[in-house]
């Protein structure tokens, strides 16, 4: 085998590993919210990272955690799933769009609220591990409907 064949398949791997690699990267954060694991969404994140959803943007790894904190707070229940998502590698640097529903129960609230949203990303490798540089999320779509019914798992137990 020629070396340039090598180098091409190597290459083609490791565009494949970075791929995979950073659509579990979307999974665990996904993972993350489902369980209300706060040890495993900051991992998620790169040391500077930034958010932004609802008109906000927070910047650094600790904001950005303490700012999910308070959020995840004011629910009873957050359910996310995400689905088909785009990734375009380049490097160490990476970008991304996922598509994902969500469905909320507010503390306090008498009715649930699902939507539908969009995440921008930007990705960077540091240290072997693909993290969020940053996530700019926006909301397509908002249902507020009846409260529906959440079983254990759902709340976290």
């Amino acid at each position: 085998m020629k070396s340039s064949d090598v180098n091409r398949k190597t290459n083609y791997l490791n565009a494949i590993t970075d791929e995979l690699e950073i659509r579990s990267l979307v999974a665990r954060y996904a993972d993350a919210v489902n369980r209300r694991d706060e040890g495993l969404w900051s991992c998620t994140w790169a040391e500077n990272g930034a958010w932004a959803l609802a008109g906000t943007t927070v910047q650094g790894r600790a904001s950005v955690v303490e700012f999910w904190r308070d959020a995840m707070a004011s629910f009873e229940v957050a359910i996310q799933l995400v689905y088909q998502g785009n990734i375009n590698i380049d490097g160490n640097k990476a970008s991304g769009v996922w598509y994902l529903t969500e469905t909320l129960q507010p503390k306090g609230a008498d009715a649930d609220r699902t939507t539908i949203g969009r995440y921008d990303d930007k990705y960077v490798k540091e240290n072997g591990a693909w993290l969020f540089a940053s996530r700019t999320y926006r909301v397509l779509y908002e249902k507020k409907g009846e409260p529906g019914t959440y079983t254990g798992l759902a709340r976290g137990i």
